[in-house]
């Protein structure tokens, strides 16, 4: 199913509310991120490009709670917006040298996770957006990170076609998975399952995967329409697992059933 109203260019980031299965935030090249209710595909909410000076910039990744979007820009800049008006609240300067491309939020509301073009992923103390530590072994772009219902273990993937297991409270890699074809743009962890998640990358396909095994456990392509395939950025699973929803190099968001 597609949404009625699409991005203009690529969308990069798809991510679900935490325990909300209705409503979900894109980020997209256009310099816009949406919030969409899921029950009749509609844009509720709406942030735009507000830097000064800097129309070139746009928003590289996002999530949102009732009161706050989180969100990674192309200017190396992790910045927090109000849901209700649009108002930037704060910004962490400098949080990734060529673009902040993932972040994550933990679930007690005391962390950010953010990964960098450069391959690097940090952690922020959320209140005085200080680093707290940061963790170096991908050797290109960070696409996506999540921190597992433990704050403990966070899962990240990157266009070096790794997706990487972490102990964020011994700051090491536990696991390493690794792809034959093409960079890993995007992963989402089954929320009800989570040895279980999907990825979508280079190789224009959604790929289904067990963190317990080395291989992929299957695949279907990019998009349902024969002769549209297309490069995926963005995958999210729905809260109750029912759905996942994608966002990709057209601009189109589609909602599939898991």
């Amino acid at each position: 199913m597609l949404l009625a109203e699409n991005h203009v260019e690529p969308v990069l980031h798809v991510n679900y509310m935490q325990n909300v299965s209705d409503k979900f935030i894109t980020s997209s090249a256009d310099g816009t991120m949406r919030i969409w209710d899921a029950n009749d595909y509609s844009v509720k909410a709406r942030c735009v490009n507000q830097v000064a000076n800097s129309p070139g910039v746009h928003p590289l990744c996002a999530l949102f709670t009732d009161e706050i979007v989180l969100s990674g820009w192309s200017d190396g800049k992790v910045r927090g917006y109000r849901v209700d008006n649009n108002q930037m609240l704060w910004q962490i300067d400098n949080a990734h040298k060529n673009g902040v491309t993932a972040i994550a939020l933990s679930h007690n509301n005391k962390f950010i996770v953010s990964g960098g073009m450069e391959g690097e992923i940090r952690v922020w103390e959320i209140r005085s957006r200080e680093l707290i530590s940061h963790l170096k072994e991908h050797t290109s772009k960070v696409t996506k990170v999540q921190i597992f219902a433990d704050d403990i273990h966070l899962l990240s993937c990157s266009r070096d076609k790794s997706i990487l297991c972490w102990d964020l409270k011994n700051q090491k890699r536990i696991s390493n998975q690794t792809v034959r074809m093409g960079g890993i743009n995007c992963f989402a962890v089954s929320p009800t399952d989570s040895n279980q998640y999907l990825s979508v990358g280079q190789d224009r396909k959604i790929t289904y995967w067990d963190i317990r095994k080395s291989q992929a456990q299957g695949s279907i392509e990019s998009s349902p329409n024969p002769g549209e395939s297309e490069e995926l950025f963005a995958i999210d699973i729905q809260q109750t697992g029912k759905l996942f929803a994608t966002g990709g190099q057209m601009g189109i968001v589609r909602i599939y059933d898991y």
